[in-house]
């Protein structure tokens, strides 16, 4: 697992797995968003992913692939699960990547990745509950 904090103002946020836990196939995308200030509007976060892809098929090299940026948020809660990413086979690290254009912004983000069968790829967002129902 890894924890970060991350800021729509820094030049870069960039959030990887721990490679000591080893390969997965998905991981999951926990955010925090502290208190609003004001009148502030909750922030929308643009996420993407770069997996680096470590197998024989591709040759000795990993390779590097980015999985399509998806939009979380605002968040509802303190701390929400806001995504999950997968691909069909073992990913041996997952860089996860965050932006907001919403003044400035700050949360928190925690990876967890796992194991599990999969048959999609990409950033699926897990949408809230109370989001659905106003729509």
């Amino acid at each position: 697992m890894s924890v970060a904090e991350i800021d729509s103002e820094a030049k870069q946020n960039v959030v990887e797995t721990d490679a000591q836990y080893g390969p997965w196939t998905h991981c999951v995308v926990i955010m925090e968003q502290p208190p609003l200030w004001g009148d502030a509007l909750p922030p929308e976060w643009r996420v993407s992913a770069t997996l680096t892809l470590v197998d024989p098929l591709f040759g000795k090299e990993p390779v590097l692939a980015d999985l399509p940026t998806v939009v979380v948020g605002p968040l509802i809660h303190k701390r929400q699960v806001v995504a999950m990413a997968r691909y069909p086979g073992r990913v041996a690290k997952w860089s996860f990547r965050f932006e907001s254009d919403a003044g400035r912004a700050t949360a928190r983000v925690w990876l967890h990745p796992g194991n599990a069968p999969v048959v999609d790829c990409g950033i699926f967002v897990v949408r809230h509950g109370l989001l659905s129902s106003r729509s």
